[in-house]
């Protein structure tokens, strides 16, 4: 009887085993699940970032040409003005609306970058959450 009882604990027992081994192959499973799932959310915001120096490399390529061309008409203009005590009313006019207009291209230009910052910078937020 002493043996016949032991005998019982020990398949309970295997079976508690069983049981728990079971427990952790599926929590195992999970795990794997998790860690797939935690390297695609890594290679995808890696590629976010990516993305992002992309773009900042396009948009400050395209805002320093336009800063450039701008401030190059003003200063030469700025140096014609200057430097020519032959200009007439007709060519200070087309001067300074050629100056306007440069103005206004830096504007438009900083105001583009400040945006592009700005959701450059909402991205950002987004990628690290």
């Amino acid at each position: 009887m002493d043996n016949s009882a032991t005998l019982e604990q020990l398949k309970l027992a295997q079976k508690e085993l069983q049981l728990q081994h079971e427990e952790l192959e599926k929590c195992s499973q999970e795990l794997r699940i998790a860690k797939k799932k935690l390297n695609n959310r890594e290679k995808e915001k890696d590629e976010s970032i990516k993305e992002l120096n992309s773009n900042l490399e396009k948009m400050m390529y395209i805002i320093c040409h336009k800063v450039r061309k701008s401030v190059a008409n003003i200063l030469g203009i700025s140096v014609l003005l200057q430097t020519d005590t032959n200009l007439g009313t007709e060519d200070w006019k087309e001067m300074l609306s050629i100056i306007i207009k440069s103005a206004q291209s830096l504007n438009v230009a900083t105001e583009e970058l400040s945006k592009f910052i700005h959701f450059s910078k909402v991205d950002d937020d987004a990628i690290e959450d």
